[in-house]
């Protein structure tokens, strides 16, 4: 790890918005380091703010403003940089403008005092995207028309960008895209990209970030079953469990297809967990559909549902449909789904208890630190030797809300 050059200038980064959106903050934190900047602890010690916006929803554009207007009441003298696919030039009365095509030189123009580079001080999970836009245009989905048709980042520079993580002491790296299942680099799909990740790196984890059901792969299932590097966890989006629902969504798969995979996964890996992503209240869904994925969400067992209620996005098919429902059944709705989830989760944290796991310690609080399991099951233990960036054994005592707990 090299050495930090304090009088560097420090920048604070901060994200709205999805997975990818994180994934795409982090390259742009490897990118900071690269170039001599420091990666700020909180914003009150930072020279200059970073807001990767996101416009997916209505609210994530509205507190794309809220923040701006905060940061710029709040610290007046500091400098400002909006970029992701919620920035619009009329923010630029709060600071510099840095459109997604323009990312690359997001940092033109900063001039930093700083000579030395701090790599990934304190880093331990890498969120790495490798693949951009989508094709499939859901009905309610604003994306395809954010980030264009989908393309796969160079494999060259992947393994290249990838190399001087794990050098930097990196022991996880996820994998993201907006539709990472349809990778496709001069014929190399993502198992190709994987096992080359394999082959060329020493990660001792990789994982992949969400994925749709139709693009995953036999091929992604065999590798997965035939290498304890990779991750037994997969976040497979369901959106829906109710046929109909998925139909007007514009999904490319039903609750048979999904259902199928699951199992498949299951057989291969035995000790895979899967989460999902559900939205409730989609315009026209009936009392009837939503107990069909109630009854769904039960018959599969799923780690972790998260529960979105249906916002209208403005320009896609779906804000135009009949049958619009109230923000009240809406958030009924949610919270009835989400009490099944919780239910769920506990039944298979408890499930845990007893077992051994090993699990890479990420953060430390109130002297406990947390991190997660190859399947991705949040853990804490209290220790008085520091662990963090460390992969540990642990023996599973009991459960909390969300996690289990280790002696």
């Amino acid at each position: 790890m090299n050495k930090v050059d304090k009088k560097a200038k420090s920048i604070f980064f901060a994200t709205l918005g999805c997975r990818l959106n994180q994934a795409e903050t982090d390259i742009l934190k490897t990118n900071a380091i690269s170039q001599g900047f420091r990666l700020a602890i909180n914003e009150s010690e930072t020279d200059i703010f970073v807001l990767n916006s996101c416009s997916v929803t209505n609210k994530a554009q509205g507190d794309t403003e809220k923040i701006l207007k905060k940061i710029n009441s709040k610290y007046p003298q500091k400098e400002v940089i909006i970029t992701g696919c919620g920035a619009k030039k009329e923010y630029e009365k709060y600071g510099r403008v840095v459109l997604n095509s323009e990312k690359q030189n997001l940092f033109d123009g900063i001039k930093n005092i700083g000579k030395e580079q701090n790599i990934y001080s304190q880093r331990t999970r890498l969120m790495y995207k490798v693949q951009d836009g989508c094709n499939n245009f859901c009905s309610y989905c604003i994306v395809p028309y954010l980030r264009g048709r989908e393309h796969s980042l160079e494999a060259e520079k992947i393994m290249r960008e990838l190399k001087t993580a794990e050098k930097s002491g990196i022991k996880e790296v996820v994998l993201c895209g907006v539709n990472i299942g349809k990778y496709d680099y001069k014929g190399t799909k993502l198992a190709g990209l994987i096992e080359n990740i394999l082959k060329n790196t020493a990660f001792l984890r990789i994982r992949l970030s969400s994925i749709n059901p139709d693009d995953f792969s036999d091929d992604l299932v065999a590798l997965w079953a035939q290498n304890d590097r990779l991750c037994p966890h997969f976040h497979i989006s369901l959106q829906s469990g109710s046929d109909s629902v998925l139909t007007h969504m514009g999904r490319k798969y039903n609750t048979k297809q999904y259902s199928s995979l699951i199992s498949k996964l299951r057989k291969a890996i035995p000790e895979v967990q899967i989460t999902t992503d559900i939205i409730v209240g989609f315009p026209g869904e009936t009392e009837e559909e939503l107990t069909e994925t109630i009854k769904f969400v039960e018959k599969i067992q799923l780690l972790k549902v998260h529960v979105f209620r249906y916002s209208p996005r403005e320009g896609t098919r779906a804000a135009k449909m009949d049958g619009q429902i109230s923000e009240k059944v809406k958030k009924e709705r949610a919270v009835k789904l989400q009490k099944l989830e919780a239910r769920i989760r506990q039944r298979i944290l408890k499930s845990c208890i007893g077992e051994e796991v090993e699990v890479l310690f990420e953060q430390k609080k109130n002297g406990h630190y947390s991190g997660f399991t190859p399947n991705y099951i949040k853990v804490i233990k209290k220790s008085q030797k520091d662990i963090t960036n460390q992969i540990v054994r642990v023996k599973i005592k009991g459960t909390e809300e969300n996690e289990i707990i280790a002696n």
